[in-house]
């Protein structure tokens, strides 16, 4: 005999746990379960993220997404809730050519509310000992921009993953969710209606519906609604029945640089940018970026692998010592001279983003009774409480979700339907 459920939500990442949080929250009575493949809440991607957060984003959606996240952490944070969050701030050091850009963001962002600090290359010389135009040999080979501008944004900063997933793990029991851990959803389960039992079922005159997983060593676990919210592992489990979740699994990688040298310490316990004294959460050209790690007296380090690199999952990733080498010290050290002498990491690990076409998450009712909820795209954890709010109101038959603080989200608006230009209906 198999499991049945209300709802059955694939994953207990920060996303799958932030959704089955707001449908318990929001169904009272209805049974709602969680299968996991690793042996705990938080074990995959989640637990392997830079944990950073910001509000700063170019996309309006994805801003007020992150920003309602953000004030909820912060409003469970002062109700005593330790999250390890710091408000150190994410500056972004930013070309001649992108200034403009950024300035127009800069307008929406205020608009909502979010905090900008401007700073002149001057500035960011002096404070961060930036080095604003890279003249040497390796950085002309590299075609290193001249940083003209820096932008400080507020809220945002860095914070404890682990506590995260353990807030919404508590508050999922104390709504009487059910988890099971250390079982893969082999495949999710199609049943055709009218089901006739013959060959080859769903006919093409059939309509389908999902109606639950076959979980690894326990059968078939039926449910009324099925969230799939399992990240970069949701492609290959929509693919298999003909469904594309618009969204694909890319590596990232971190690694973690211990401040031995003075001119990092003073780096890392920079006063002036933030009221924790240390350094905001860098953002360099190229897509570098250096998260401060002051209660480890350390720095995170990594960047975006681009054209060229494999798009595919796997099952233990390893980072690899020469995306460092020759991708991500190079940069650091031609910007911010206090890592002149890091040549190499102390430690490592990698995981994945479940990366969009548009870089905003996919909230979307692909199939009857099935909702997928992903896509965050390496921002999974600042988006978490929206998208989980979004996922819970889509699986309850809503269409739109209220967010913390009490705005209204349409979400057609991170479905597919909603962020297409033209979509062509006569397909056969």
């Amino acid at each position: 005999m198999g499991e049945e459920a209300d709802f059955l939500v694939v994953g207990a990442g920060i996303v799958g746990l932030a959704t089955a949080y707001h449908i318990a929250r929001s169904c009272g009575g209805c049974r709602v379960l969680v299968v996991e493949k690793n042996h705990g809440p938080g074990h995959g991607d989640t637990g392997r993220s830079a944990a950073g957060f910001r509000a700063a984003f170019s996309s309006w959606v994805n801003a007020v997404l992150a920003l309602s996240s953000v004030e909820y952490y912060l409003e469970v944070q002062r109700r005593g809730t330790d999250l390890g969050m710091k408000l150190v701030g994410y500056l972004f050091a930013v070309p001649a050519d992108a200034v403009e850009r950024f300035e127009e963001i800069n307008a929406m962002l205020r608009s909502l509310g979010v905090g900008v600090e401007e700073y002149s290359a001057e500035e960011l010389e002096e404070g961060l000992g930036l080095r604003a135009k890279p003249l040497d040999e390796e950085a002309q080979l590299m075609g290193l921009p001249e940083v003209v501008a820096g932008f400080l944004y507020q809220p945002a900063g860095i914070m404890r993953p682990e506590r995260l997933v353990e807030h919404y793990y508590r508050l999922c029991k104390e709504h009487n969710v059910e988890f099971i851990f250390g079982r893969s959803v082999e495949r999710l389960l199609v049943e055709p209606v009218p089901a006739l039992g013959v060959r080859g079922e769903p006919l093409p005159w059939q309509v389908a519906r999902i109606v639950g997983a076959e979980v690894e060593g326990l059968g078939e676990v039926r449910a009324g609604i099925t969230v799939v919210a399992a990240g970069a592992l949701t492609y290959s489990l929509l693919e298999p029945i003909g469904l594309d979740p618009h969204f694909r699994p890319r590596k990232q990688r971190v690694y973690a640089l211990r401040a031995r040298t003075p001119e990092m310490q003073r780096l890392l316990h920079v006063e002036g940018f933030n009221e924790e004294d240390t350094a905001p959460f860098i953002l360099l050209p190229r897509g570098i970026y250096l998260r401060p790690v002051p209660e480890e007296e350390s720095f995170w380090t990594g960047g975006s692998t681009r054209l060229g690199h494999p798009v595919a999952w796997e099952p233990e990733p390893v980072p690899e010592p020469w995306i460092y080498e020759y991708g991500v010290a190079p940069v650091l050290r031609a910007y911010l001279p206090a890592f002149a002498a890091a040549a190499s990491y102390d430690a490592a690990w990698a995981g994945f983003y479940d990366t969009s076409l548009d870089s905003k998450p996919v909230v979307h009712r692909f199939a009857e009774g099935l909702v997928v909820a992903g896509g965050t795209s390496g921002s999974g954890i600042m988006k978490a409480d929206a998208v989980g709010r979004a996922a819970a109101a889509l699986a309850l038959g809503e269409e739109e979700a209220v967010l913390h603080g009490g705005r209204r989200l349409p979400l057609e608006q991170l479905g597919l339907d909603g962020r297409l230009v033209e979509q062509e209906k006569l397909v056969i």
